[in-house]
């Protein structure tokens, strides 16, 4: 069942109309975000060699992800960012063009800039209203697959926790 959790932040967002997510794919980058977004609790201990070793290790994975990240933006840029609200049953946006009500396709979300790859969500627009300049969109997943559900449900949880913290910490260093 997924989450009430809702997060709200600043992604570089696409709508694919009529396109199908590839079976598996959005599991994967979504353990590897987490892998990603977790520090492993004994690099904060101590600077004993295992610790030095971690984070070699961590730098240079860093740097292999910015490299192959930097090839792939030669391809093909990053959609514009927009301000988007989710949760694991929906998500919210503000878009330069309307959108159909009822349309089924695919919102493409960039969760990192170190993973420079689409999280791809089948969904259908549920509602587009005017919105000043802009467009309100609504699309409600239909995922049909009960591990992507749960690890969209846990990076929204992780994400809306960093969300409490930022706020609670307005001037920590990340």
């Amino acid at each position: 069942m997924p989450t009430a959790i809702a997060i709200h932040a600043d992604l570089p967002l696409a709508w694919h109309p009529d396109q199908a997510p590839a079976t598996g794919d959005g599991v994967l980058l979504l353990r590897v975000l987490s892998l990603l977004e977790a520090s492993p609790p004994h690099l904060d201990d101590e600077d004993g060699p295992d610790s030095l070793r971690w984070q070699a290790l961590e730098a240079r994975i860093d740097l292999c992800l910015q490299l192959i990240g930097q090839l792939l933006a030669r391809g093909a840029p990053l959609p514009p960012v927009a301000s988007v609200a989710l949760n694991g049953e929906s998500a919210r946006w503000r878009a330069a063009a309307p959108i159909a009500p009822g349309e089924r396709g695919a919102l493409g979300l960039y969760l990192s800039p170190r993973i420079p790859q689409a999280l791809l969500l089948p969904a259908v627009i549920t509602g587009c209203s005017p919105d000043g300049d802009r467009w309100l969109v609504d699309a409600h997943f239909e995922l049909h697959d009960d591990e992507l559900q749960d690890w969209l449900d846990k990076t929204i949880f992780r994400r809306h926790r960093r969300e409490i913290f930022d706020r609670k910490h307005p001037s920590h260093d990340d």
